[in-house]
């Protein structure tokens, strides 16, 4: 292995390595004891034991905070993938417990998705899984893929089209659009008509922040027509309340009305598309992972019961 061939092992162990590990990637003492579960003082002597056994300084500090040794750094990738092994090789096959089970995870999703999935979610962990402990954050990872092999990110939920290449997925709804106004438009008294579809301006929804384009506009401009942008958000949640004090109209998935769709009048959308599909990946590292599988399976159940309950037409 890099970097550790000359390492005396008889003076050390496995924490030792979790420990190194953990530090490469937060580059800081403080935020890896917290990462770890352990006191900084607890850390900063592992960090002295690290240094003496690999006869190298591994982070050193600087005006921004610390930085690795060019030896450190070499390191950090094969330490993790070995880690990752051997978490695989001895965990693999273990039992998961939900009642007794202690695991983090973090999940990266839109505001929508998780508008509509985390509560039923949450309310299954507190009373099944206490120990579980789930954050969450947008799409706005630079490279997805890279920090779930990091351990920075565990479950991505988005269109399949935006699933980082390599991910395992499996679908989880179907997400239907519609067209919102606000009730009293000027222009709008019944359903919307391709031509007032166009010419109003519209207010864009899209995880790609600062977007002016997305599917609908390529499906626009199949037809030959354009539609008139005038603003763009990435979040959907905040987008009701943005149309009920403009004259904005917006494409939302139907399900955003189900949770605030009070002062806004809907119409099927002018020309045909079909639904979006929501779907659930993972790395392909967690696999085995049985609190990983356990986790995936209870998101599963709760977007087919969802499903079930909108009578087959959820998003």
């Amino acid at each position: 292995m890099i970097g550790i061939t000359h390492m005396d092992l008889r003076r050390s162990d496995l924490g030792l390595l979790v420990s190194l590990d953990a530090l490469l990637t937060e580059r800081s003492v403080t935020a890896a004891a917290r990462r770890l579960g352990i006191s900084q003082p607890a850390l900063s002597a592992q960090l002295a034991r690290l240094r003496d056994l690999m006869g190298d300084e591994i982070l050193v500090g600087n005006a921004h905070g610390m930085v690795a040794t060019p030896r450190a750094q070499a390191l950090q990738a094969p330490l993790h993938a070995l880690l990752a092994d051997m978490s695989d090789l001895i965990f693999a096959e273990t039992d998961f417990d939900p009642a007794t089970g202690n695991r983090h995870f973090h999940i990266a999703a839109t505001d929508v998705s998780l508008a509509v999935i985390l509560p039923s979610v949450l309310n299954t962990i507190c009373a099944e899984a206490p120990g579980i402990r789930i954050t969450t954050g947008s799409l706005d990872h630079d490279d997805m893929v890279t920090a779930a092999e990091t351990g920075k990110l565990d479950l991505v939920i988005t269109a399949a089209t935006r699933m980082p290449q390599g991910f395992q997925t499996t679908r989880l709804l179907t997400a239907p659009n519609c067209v919102i106004w606000r009730q009293g438009h000027p222009r709008l008294t019944g359903a919307i008509t391709l031509d007032q579809f166009c010419d109003l301006s519209q207010l864009n929804v899209t995880p790609v922040e600062g977007s002016f384009q997305g599917p609908i506009d390529q499906i626009l401009t199949a037809m030959g027509r354009k539609r008139r942008i005038s603003a763009s958000i990435s979040s959907y949640v905040l987008a009701p309340a943005l149309v009920r004090a403009t004259d904005f109209v917006a494409v939302l998935p139907e399900i955003i009305l189900r949770f605030d769709g009070t002062g806004l009048v809907s119409s099927p959308l002018p020309f045909a598309q079909d639904p979006p599909a929501i779907s659930l990946g993972w790395h392909p590292r967690f696999r085995n992972d049985r609190a990983h599988h356990w986790l995936r399976q209870l998101i599963i159940d709760t977007c087919r019961r969802l499903e079930r309950q909108a009578g087959g037409s959820p998003s």
